[in-house]
């Protein structure tokens, strides 16, 4: 049908004609229907190289930086097995690219509304065998009932190939109807729990690809057996109200520039909170007004 710019969903007209321009409406629907889908490489918009060129300054930055910086790095128990590389956004250009691609902004806004901010970008990296990551939800801090249309999401840029054996994610489908965070109870047996493993599905993803899921959807890692350097660069996504993970003054203003208008806003550059004795500015509170009427503004 022909989708028109309709008041009771502001927001979401050009988002959704734009989700057909690149043939990934059945995501939308795959999302929607489980919680999380998987966009193939060549529907991301983005070159065919695009993948392989982040995954390259990926493991360029790993090498640079020492282990020790990253506080989580130096604990002997951790949420996530394996190397973490923070506040992406502020290292190289090219991870604005991987943010401002065309299906990651699709699903950004679908999820999270026009008006979204960026949350984080970090990178996974793991070389070797990796004990799982737990399960859970990315609602962090939030208490149940977690609202249905989530304060956060995640989209993924796949940047090796994620197999059951290189430790990909793992989901249980339909979990982000629950509206809440599984209990240890709930984990499959293969990470400690009581849960049948057969209701839990591995995310299989070829190299390029974006795994995508809803902020509220239940997941984690399966244990990694092979020996291949396994990558992802996670692209989380919140609503205008949430106060973001990281921080993202110090993001070069070439690469603002860069990004363009859309990228500033997302990194909160337009965004009415952090006022002082001023006060807020009265046209950047009326930027995310039509979040007030709709979960698509």
């Amino acid at each position: 049908m022909q989708i028109g710019d309709w008041k009771a969903v502001a927001g979401m007209a050009d988002v959704y004609n734009q989700a057909r321009e690149l043939g990934i409406e059945t995501n939308i629907a795959e999302l929607e229907a489980f919680g999380f889908t998987v966009i193939e490489p060549d529907k991301t918009g983005m070159p065919a190289d695009f993948a392989s060129r982040l995954m390259d300054k990926t493991q360029e930055l790993a090498a640079k930086e020492d282990l020790n910086v990253v506080d989580l790095n130096k604990q002997a128990v951790r949420p996530a097995a394996g190397r973490q590389l923070f506040n992406l956004i502020t290292k190289d250009p090219l991870y604005a690219d991987a943010m401002m691609a065309p299906a990651a902004q699709v699903m950004a806004k679908y999820m999270m509304g026009a008006s979204y901010r960026l949350y984080s970008m970090v990178a996974f990296l793991k070389e070797g065998h990796a004990i799982p990551t737990p399960l859970h939800n990315d609602s962090t801090g939030v208490p149940p009932p977690i609202p249905f249309y989530g304060n956060v999401c995640n989209v993924s840029w796949v940047l090796t190939d994620y197999t059951k054996e290189s430790g990909t994610l793992c989901m249980q489908p339909g979990s982000h109807r629950l509206c809440r965070m599984p209990t240890q109870a709930e984990w499959p047996k293969f990470m400690g729990g009581q849960a049948e493993d057969d209701l839990f599905v591995p995310v299989l993803a070829k190299a390029g690809s974006l795994a995508v899921f809803h902020g509220n959807t239940w997941h984690g890692t399966y244990p990694k057996t092979n020996d291949a350097v396994r990558c992802h660069v996670a692209i989380a996504a919140c609503r205008n109200y949430v106060n973001p993970a990281e921080t993202f003054a110090s993001v070069p203003e070439s690469t603002v520039q860069r990004g363009g208008p859309e990228f500033a806003r997302a990194l909160g550059r337009t965004a009415w909170q952090g006022y002082g004795t001023e006060g807020p500015k009265y046209d950047r509170m009326l930027m995310v007004r039509a979040a007030t009427g709709t979960v698509y503004g």
